[in-house]
């Protein structure tokens, strides 16, 4: 044991109370702007996200161009109006598919050149 003390005896100065209240509120204080920092990144990542809207209108796209889908089309699925309609700009006609999400507030419009057989 004496040995041990010799080769620890090195005397820790301590800190008084005032230092670790200060050292804490500073840890606790930068922890806190993290965390909510973090959160604010991750709702605005959520509410942002179109990849799922964008998805369906791609599908609808290949959906048109095979046939598969009559114009025009409205209907609501769950939170989301769907509409495809054939519009005629400039004397050109393009098939306008869009999609407005009430949840998360956004919509998503395109358009691609209609097809002659429809």
């Amino acid at each position: 044991m004496a040995q041990l003390k010799g080769c620890f005896g090195k005397r820790v100065i301590a800190s008084s109370l005032t230092e670790v209240i200060v050292a804490t509120s500073i840890l606790l204080l930068v922890f806190g702007i993290a965390v909510i920092t973090l959160n604010n990144i991750m709702v605005n990542t959520v509410q942002n996200d179109t990849q799922n809207l964008e998805t369906k209108i791609e599908k609808m796209m290949y959906q048109y161009n095979n046939n598969q889908l009559k114009i025009p089309s409205t209907y609501k699925d769950k939170d989301e109006l769907v509409s495809i309609e054939k519009i005629k700009i400039d004397g050109v006609f393009f098939i306008e598919f869009s999609i407005k999400n009430a949840g998360i507030k956004k919509e998503i419009t395109k358009r691609i050149f209609a097809n002659e057989s429809n």
